[in-house]
């Protein structure tokens, strides 16, 4: 009696994902990328998840990477430059007095030669403190400050550890969502309340610039000038201007339109202070606002004070026009960081805190 052998056919090689589960990165194990579980997970019964954050091989956004090459073009220029004509003058060589310059940059935005008629020192100290002010690039591509009294601008870029905007932004959503009075506005009492803050809040106390929101809210819908919190911030501020009932807690407490929205709010800030952007002191000086307005003026110029630092801490008040003249910023994120500093001045101004006293950038 003749025997046939059967061969089955061998099984599909194990795919390898670019991000494994937590429990193949923990065991250090290839892992197929299956959802909802991998072959690894399924093969040991256990749970398999996947937590993208944790990966430190995640690409770095668009906007990052073009910033990089731009300057990277730019420096190549210089070097150009530099090499071809050695005897141009220090003043032509750049304004930047820092040694390393990978991502780190000096703001080019020194004050000029002191005079020569002058005798006072206090001119040679503030082109000093200007020199050796710097910034750097976030994650997202955003500008962060350091300035001359920081350690940060006179060492190494790769010694600077940038926090993450975006998780710091995704850790206050989620403790937003996780409030028990968190609230959803429909799209018509969103677009009713951002009314009112255009024509009555925005007009007035120009904080926010309102083609750069619109267009993230309705077209590009990136999250870059259009937050949750600073939204939150916004429908907060404007439910003080609204007849509607439903935005009270209290319907027979006019105080508390908004309430809930400001919680969220400042539920959200309280995680993107960590790393804050733009649109993180656009909401806190809101907030500050919304606080003053319900008569607890106290916790309202903390707010406002805490937005001032954290616009000296990103830079918001020197000009980085140059940078984007070489592709390194927008020219929407130019505008954003003016209407912002100037918003927020204005608005330290009114409420005589005194914590911006003069600015020469």
């Amino acid at each position: 009696m003749s025997t046939t052998a059967v061969y089955s056919a061998p099984p599909n090689p194990r795919k390898r994902a670019s991000v494994a589960c937590n429990g193949c990165r923990v065991k250090r194990t290839k892992c197929d990328g299956s959802q909802p579980r991998c072959s690894a997970c399924y093969d040991r019964q256990q749970d398999c998840e996947y937590t993208q954050a944790e990966s430190n091989r995640k690409r770095h956004t668009n906007a990052y990477i073009n910033a990089l090459e731009a300057r990277v073009a730019s420096l190549e220029k210089q070097l150009a430059q530099r090499n071809g004509d050695p005897g141009t003058p220090d003043s032509a060589k750049g304004s930047s007095n820092c040694d390393h310059e990978e991502v780190t940059f000096v703001s080019t935005t020194q004050a000029s030669q002191p005079d020569p008629n002058s005798t006072t020192s206090e001119e040679d100290m503030d082109d000093l403190t200007h020199a050796l002010g710097c910034f750097t690039l976030g994650e997202i591509g955003e500008l962060r400050y350091f300035g001359a009294s920081s350690n940060f601008s006179i060492i190494h870029n790769h010694a600077i550890k940038v926090p993450s905007s975006i998780q710091a932004r995704n850790r206050g959503i989620e403790a937003a969502n996780n409030m028990p009075d968190f609230i959803t506005p429909s799209d018509e009492m969103r677009d009713h309340l951002l009314e009112i803050f255009w024509r009555w809040q925005n007009s007035w106390q120009y904080i926010v610039p309102r083609e750069l929101f619109v267009r993230d809210l309705y077209v590009e819908k990136n999250g870059r000038y259009c937050t949750p919190s600073l939204m939150a911030a916004i429908l907060a501020m404007s439910s003080r201007y609204s007849p509607r009932l439903e935005l009270r807690t209290d319907p027979d407490d006019a105080n508390t339109a908004g309430e809930a929205f400001a919680a969220q709010a400042k539920t959200m800030l309280h995680y993107e202070c960590e790393a804050p952007t733009t649109s993180t002191v656009q909401a806190t000086a809101l907030l500050g606002l919304y606080w003053a307005t319900i008569d607890n003026e106290g916790l309202g110029f903390m707010y406002i004070g805490m937005a001032t630092r954290m616009a000296m801490n990103l830079g918001l008040h020197c000009d980085c026009s140059p940078y984007a003249s070489k592709g390194l910023v927008s020219d929407d994120d130019v505008e954003a960081r003016n209407v912002t500093f100037w918003g927020v001045y204005v608005l330290d101004k009114y409420v005589n805190r005194g914590a911006l006293t003069r600015f020469e950038n």
